[in-house]
């Protein structure tokens, strides 16, 4: 196979097959002044091609977003679960002399000698009572039950939920105990693992289709502790909304209620669906041991767990799994001390990586409150409580949460290039450059192909033929006799007439 050979092949294709703009303007008959003025054309569009290309390529694997925000309505509206702690972890009515003796010291309530560090917080009832306690008779009980203190000490449901009341019907046996870094707490509409969940919903928006609570929150049993920063300073209840599916996380999320306020909560549905990875690192379904449902809460606090059984070999009351229960000395010396760092950071070693999870239902609140008649909750409550309106200032606090309208936000990202925006804007550039398709580049694999095997083809016969001297003879024409004289094709597999022999 000679050049010029090779060169009638391409002069075919280029002429006869391919669809390319430009390139039969180059090898067809012309004056060389009109041959280099489309040669520069063409490698031009060539050139802007590739840079157009090249700009579409970068920018599709740089794998942005965008964000599209709609509003949807709906004629029903899962109510989230509303989980409610005191600020007060400890009352001071259920501590027992054995608590003071085993768990005393370690709260702050107590100095080594057994004494009242704050005495002047307490009612003279338990000071007294304090005083006369023989602390040679208490014995110390280094497997104390922390789990069964949290719960006992706890403020108790009925004590602490006045009145509930859903959609204007009562509702008290739809709280369950939820035990978090605040103590006992109480969860409205959770969700049981293993069991069938029936959520409570909303069909109409308002007050009148919402939860209200009348709430005590018995300022007189409060402890001063130093027991995680419990907020000795505060008096109220903490109140976190959250999916069912979601374990509370209320002393780092929850808003706060004050007593002598009737509070109200609308709130707002938003649902939030992340691209996941390459786009964002979003966890799309999440490795967790102790939860059903992967959230940031439930990982955060299966992190929180492994971090103090790593460090204490136990874990605290309101941890999940069945790992030792830590007792008072190292729930105070170590599992608390390491809750701390972790929470502020502090051990690098041991941080959370904790993602959002690529699916999102946010519950969006708003607080107004206005204040209470506490002559009319002292008539609400005659016939029950014997309460002054005194005590209603301090102690009592009126919250209802309702959605303030029946639809939700919808948050979806969505990628700002597809494989198809791609696939559109290379061929508009192929077209609008090159004049060229999805078949042209076939074409061109189809040339490349044929002259793969053709040199493949040459150079083996140049091995089997024997050496003999070869006349090339000049070349000023090409016809049909140049190709050769009993066979129309080229070598490589074109006819002159631009054809592909070889199908």
């Amino acid at each position: 196979m000679t050049f010029f050979d090779k060169k009638w092949v391409f002069v075919t294709w280029a002429r006869d097959v391919t669809d390319l703009h430009g390139i039969k303007h180059i090898v067809c008959r012309g004056s060389r002044l009109r041959k280099t003025i489309w040669l520069i054309f063409v490698c031009a569009s060539i050139g802007a091609f590739t840079f157009m290309a090249s700009s579409i390529i970068k920018q599709y694997f740089q794998f942005n977003h965008s964000t599209k925000v709609d509003i949807v309505a709906t004629n029903v509206l899962d109510f989230p679960s509303v989980t409610l702690c005191n600020f007060n972890k400890y009352r001071t009515s259920a501590l027992t002399m054995d608590d003071l003796r085993n768990v005393g010291l370690y709260l702050g309530v107590v100095d080594e000698n057994h004494n009242l560090i704050y005495p002047h917080l307490y009612n003279d009832e338990f000071v007294d009572k304090l005083a006369a306690v023989n602390w040679d008779d208490v014995v110390e009980d280094e497997d104390y039950n922390m789990t069964d203190f949290t719960i006992r000490t706890g403020h108790q449901l009925e004590d602490l939920i006045q009145s509930c009341k859903w959609k204007e019907e009562e509702c008290g046996e739809d709280f369950v105990l939820s035990l978090t870094h605040l103590g006992a707490c109480y969860t409205f509409n959770k969700y049981n693992e293993g069991e069938e969940f029936n959520s409570h919903n909303s069909t109409t928006a308002g007050a009148a289709n919402g939860l209200q609570l009348i709430i005590d929150i018995e300022e007189i049993e409060y402890t001063p502790t130093n027991d995680l920063d419990s907020g000795a300073m505060d008096a109220g209840v903490k109140i976190m909304l959250h999916r069912p599916t979601e374990p509370p996380y209320v002393k780092e999320l929850g808003f706060a209620i004050a007593p002598g306020l009737h509070t109200f909560v609308k709130m707002r549905n938003e649902k939030i669906t992340s691209e996941p990875d390459p786009y964002t690192e979003c966890e799309q379904f999440g490795d967790i041991q102790y939860f059903d449902h992967y959230s940031l809460q439930a990982c955060r606090i299966e992190c929180e767990t492994k971090i103090v059984e790593k460090y204490c070999s136990c874990k605290l009351p309101e941890q999940p799994g069945d790992f030792r229960v830590c007792n008072p000395a190292e729930t105070h010396e170590c599992a608390h001390e390491k809750l701390l760092q972790a929470i502020e950071g502090l051990l690098p070693d041991d941080e959370c990586e904790c993602r959002s999870p690529c699916e999102v239902v946010n519950y969006i609140s708003s607080l107004s409150s206005s204040r209470l008649r506490p002559g009319f909750i002292k008539r609400l409550f005659q016939d029950t409580h014997n309460m002054t309106e005194e005590y209603i200032q301090q102690n009592i606090a009126v919250v209802t949460i309702f959605y303030e309208a029946l639809n939700y936000e919808e948050i979806n990202q969505i990628p700002e290039m597809s494989i198809t925006t791609l696939l559109a804007i290379m061929g508009g550039n192929m077209g609008l450059f090159l004049g060229g398709s999805a078949l042209t580049i076939i074409q061109i694999l189809e040339y490349c192909y044929d002259e793969a095997v053709g040199c493949c083809t040459a150079h083996d016969d140049k091995k089997k033929r024997p050496k003999s001297p070869v006349v090339v003879a000049p070349v000023n024409t090409i016809d049909s006799t140049a190709a050769g004289a009993g066979d129309s094709r080229t070598a490589w597999g074109y006819d002159n007439n631009g054809v592909n022999g070889n199908f």
